[in-house]
């Protein structure tokens, strides 16, 4: 059991240091033949790069509900623990994004549920949820300031970033992906294992966690620096990205069959989501107490969770 959590440990650390190379190297990329870097931008719009390579490699090792767990566990670490932590923390209420915004994802939701309906999302369907990202960005990104403001600090970070030749940076930061997310998925393998937690529990709570990790600081920090554009941006982008286009884009790796457990975080996902929007949409903002609810919601899954 101990060698599964420094697996865990190892994987999310490696896989987060490798995510973030692969991005400086995607941005100097984009910079060097002179494409826009909010392109860039716009494509990782809500898509945590860390969380997306655990959920392909799940996948592609035949873990398909672990993969599901984990693109459904990423919305509900994102809404509860990011989120809940960033508004326990900002200094005033966080100010609602556009109606527009909050309630896109609802749609994104609703679709990803269909896919879901019989417990299995085939490669077709899979084409259909790809595609319904590509239409959620084109209808979002171009009024997105949350969009902009990723594409300005990708540019920042591959001016700023080591010195290492484009293909160097970029290569072996998708390779740093690669065995980041086939370390942090063996450890849950192992996990799943020598418990009897189920494989949609383990990836959700478990791996989903680590993988989204960083998110905690993508929540906090804009909103202690007074941006919580970025912040509410990155939440609600998030729920269209993994509802549908990462959802989809591991069922072309290999069609998924999604347990009670992964389905059970798929609905605690919904729930949150469906918290965070009705406060936005009637008060305008949300405050502290809004987090509170969000992070007992949280720990309310995991207790229930745990035993499906």
């Amino acid at each position: 059991m101990a060698y599964a959590v420094l697996l865990l440990l190892g994987g999310a650390a490696v896989l987060t240091a490798g995510a973030e190379a692969a991005i400086r190297g995607a941005g100097r990329l984009a910079l060097d033949r002179g494409l826009s870097p909010f392109l860039l931008g716009a494509l990782l719009f809500g898509v945590d790069v860390e969380s997306l390579g655990a959920a392909l490699i799940a996948a592609g090792r035949g873990q398909t509900s672990i993969a599901a767990g984990e693109a459904f566990g990423t919305i509900v670490f994102l809404f509860s623990a990011a989120f809940g932590a960033a508004l326990l923390l900002s200094r005033s209420p966080i100010e609602s994004p556009a109606p527009n915004m909050v309630l896109l994802p609802a749609a994104a939701l609703a679709i990803g549920a269909v896919a879901l309906s019989d417990s299995v999302v085939t490669r077709p369907e899979g084409f259909a949820l790809v595609a319904v990202y590509v239409l959620y960005v084109n209808l979002v990104v171009r009024e997105s300031r949350a969009a902009r403001v990723a594409a300005e600090r990708i540019e920042r970070e591959a001016r700023e970033g080591p010195g290492l030749p484009i293909p160097v940076l970029l290569v072996a930061g998708l390779a740093l992906v690669y065995l980041g997310a086939t370390v942090l998925v063996s450890g849950g393998v192992r996990i799943l294992h020598r418990t009897s937690l189920s494989a949609g529990f383990v990836g959700a709570a478990v791996i989903g966690a680590l993988a989204s990790a960083d998110e905690v600081l993508l929540e906090v920090l804009p909103v202690r620096r007074g941006m919580p554009d970025l912040a509410t941006g990155n939440l609600f982008g998030t729920v269209a990205a993994f509802s549908t286009g990462v959802l989809g884009l591991a069922a072309l790796v290999r069609p998924l069959e999604v347990d009670s457990a992964a389905a059970s975080a798929f609905v605690a996902a919904a729930a949150l989501y469906a918290v965070v929007a009705t406060v936005f949409l009637a008060r305008g903002r949300a405050g502290k107490l809004t987090g509170l609810v969000i992070l007992a919601g949280y720990a309310g899954w995991i207790v229930w969770a745990s035993g499906v």
